[in-house]
């Protein structure tokens, strides 16, 4: 929880800097969700959230700018520094989830111009799941200042990187034995664009261990995945 200072001005600005993080994360979720809850349905129109993008990258550049401001008016120092340079880092993790979301879209889209079956993109569904419960969990890790949750988050990512390898060697094995197809090829990068907001997740969860200890943690991220 956040300690009270005697300038009410400045737990304000703390707290506003700490919704805009929180809506900038909301929107990243929302974002994620939709579009794999509908990425396999031809039926589904996606186009809509590639506009949203737009507001994700605004509000990063909303706390950037607030960030700066409180640096430049309130000179914080130990605790209240950890917890102001960690804004724009974590603001640029969730712009790249936005991305790889929008990526995912545009990915699709190129199947469905190409009349690419998108029945192939329910493979993709337990490492869509896995990745959003990481990032459902490290957003409340984030809100509510749990070192604990972000460093089983930090540790699950192996997890992901693992059932990421299973998925690549299927769907390439389906392509060696069935022939290279353009539904394969673009289904691989879907799961990649997947796996790498996985990685996101990790790194805010490092920096939410940060502002809590002072300290990073102290082992390198585990890894599982033999596709990179």
């Amino acid at each position: 929880m956040m300690s009270r200072h005697i300038s009410t001005a400045f737990d304000n600005d703390l707290e506003e800097l700490d919704r805009l993080i929180a809506k900038m994360g909301n929107q990243a979720l929302s974002q994620f969700v939709a579009v794999i809850d509908g990425m396999a349905q031809i039926d589904v129109d996606l186009n809509k959230l590639i506009a949203n993008d737009s507001k994700i990258d605004a509000l990063e550049t909303e706390i950037y700018n607030k960030t700066v401001e409180i640096i430049a008016i309130r000179a914080p120092q130990a605790n209240d520094l950890r917890h102001i340079i960690i804004a724009p880092k974590i603001a640029s993790f969730l712009e790249r989830i936005g991305d790889y979301s929008k990526n995912i879209i545009k990915r699709r889209n190129m199947m469905i111009s190409e009349e690419n079956n998108l029945t192939i993109l329910q493979k993709l569904d337990g490492i869509s799941q896995m990745a959003r419960d990481l990032l459902v969990d490290v957003l409340d890790a984030l809100a509510r200042r749990d070192a604990a949750k972000a460093k089983l988050v930090w540790e699950a990512d192996v997890e992901l990187d693992a059932l990421h390898s299973l998925v690549y060697k299927s769907i390439y094995r389906d392509m060696v034995e069935n022939g290279s197809s353009p539904s394969g090829i673009n289904a691989l990068f879907i799961a990649k664009n997947i796996e790498r907001i996985g990685d996101f997740c990790t790194s805010i969860a490092e920096q939410v261990y940060f502002v809590v200890h002072g300290e990073m943690l102290d082992a390198q991220r585990p890894k599982d995945d033999i596709t990179t």
